[in-house]
């Protein structure tokens, strides 16, 4: 198991969280600036017309482990909330905490495997390559799917708490 040094552990969760995603920016920073600056220009073995930078592979890597990464600690997160709020109170302040964690959560995996089962298997010409594996077409396709429904909800619950400054202003 992973443990955090002594000082880490007694930092307030904003801050630790905030030198975890200074010290992603960082790094995320550094892989891209060299993917593009160093030996981006080397031709491809098969087709000397494409290039082949350097630094793909160790870039690819990293955002197959900053995928890993994120769906472990979202399912850490989801699982760790639900068993804390399942021995707390229903209600927070008149507030359903409870009821709007499980509606997230299982919301959030239907979401998911509903674009899943609905999305496009069909095949797709890629710089002159066919590309046929069903379930790379329709993960690809769900992920796509998935994130633009999530940014249209958020902006709609944007919207809803914005009028309801507005609303407040006219009850008093």
């Amino acid at each position: 198991m992973i443990t955090l040094p002594h000082r880490w552990r007694q930092l307030p969760a904003e801050k630790l969280s905030s030198k975890v995603l200074g010290l992603l920016i960082a790094l995320v920073i550094l892989l891209f600036a060299l993917f593009g600056l160093v030996g981006y220009n080397r031709p491809y073995d098969e087709d000397p017309n494409f290039v082949a930078p350097l630094f793909t592979d160790v870039l690819i890597v990293f955002m197959e482990l900053l995928v890993v990464l994120a769906m472990g600690c979202a399912v850490w997160s989801m699982t760790r909330s639900l068993k804390v709020r399942g021995k707390s109170e229903a209600y927070e302040n008149n507030v359903p905490i409870k009821k709007i964690g499980y509606v997230v959560s299982w919301g959030t995996a239907a979401l998911l495997l509903l674009s899943f089962l609905l999305g496009s298997a069909h095949s797709m010409v890629i710089n002159g390559v066919e590309y046929t594996d069903e379930f790379w077409l329709k993960t690809a396709d769900m992920l796509i799917v998935s994130s633009l429904v999530l940014i249209v909800v958020a902006i709609g619950a944007m919207a809803y708490g914005a009028t309801n400054f507005m609303r407040r202003d006219h009850v008093r």
